[in-house]
C-alpha cells in the first residue's frame, strides 16, 4: 500500500510521509491514475495558502511510492533530482515567496506557479551546484539556519537583487 500524503505534511524542503494517516493500494493506484508518475520523485507545493501567512508557497519532494491528495500539486514534466533540488530551493526562498505573494489569494494554483519567473543556471554553474547542496543538507535539517541563510542569499542573487531590494522583499 502508498502512503497518501496531504498538504499539512509538506514543510519547506521536507514531507513526513509517516504522519499519513491514509494508504491506498498500489493496484488501485495504477488504475486510477493511469501514466501518473507516483513511481519517482517529484517536486510538489502546498495548494492551500494565504499572501498573510509566513509562507505562502512551501514547498518539499514526495518520495517515490506515494500519492497526494488535491491540496497537493506534483510537478508533472519529469526532472532530474538535482534539477528539482535546484527548484526546491528557489520554491522556499523568500524571493519567490514574495512574488507569489503579488498573485495569491487562498490558493497557489498551478497558473501562478507556471507564471514564476525562475533563473536557469547552467548545471555546472557554482550557483546551481551550491543551491542543490543546500536543499540536500535543509532537506536533513530544515532548521539549520546558517545553510537556510546561504541558501536565501544565493536565490536573492539568482534573481539579481541587491542589499535594498532583498531587505524589501524580507
Amino acid at each position: 500500500e502508498l502512503p497518501v500524503v496531504e498538504g499539512k505534511q509538506i514543510q519547506p524542503f521536507a514531507v513526513d510521509v509517516q504522519a499519513s494517516r491514509l494508504r491506498v493500494g498500489r493496484a488501485v493506484v495504477q488504475r486510477l491514475l493511469r501514466g501518473a508518475p507516483f513511481d519517482r520523485a517529484r517536486l510538489a507545493h502546498r495548494d492551500v495558502a494565504s499572501a498573510t501567512n509566513r509562507l505562502t508557497l512551501i514547498a518539499g519532494i514526495l518520495p517515490p511510492d506515494s500519492v497526494s491528495t488535491h491540496t497537493i500539486f506534483c510537478l508533472k514534466t519529469p526532472l532530474d533530482d538535482d534539477a528539482q533540488l535546484f527548484v526546491l530551493g528557489l520554491f522556499n526562498s523568500f524571493v519567490v515567496n514574495f512574488l507569489v505573494r503579488l498573485r495569491v489569494t487562498t490558493h497557489v494554483t498551478v497558473a501562478i506557479v507556471e507564471q514564476l519567473p525562475l533563473p536557469k543556471p547552467a548545471r555546472t554553474a557554482p550557483a546551481f551546484v551550491q543551491m542543490t547542496n543546500h536543499v540536500r543538507r535543509l532537506q536533513g535539517d530544515p532548521a539549520d539556519a546558517r545553510v537556510m541563510a546561504q541558501a536565501q542569499a544565493l536565490a536573492a542573487r539568482l534573481y539579481g537583487l541587491d542589499r535594498r531590494e532583498f531587505t524589501h522583499v524580507l
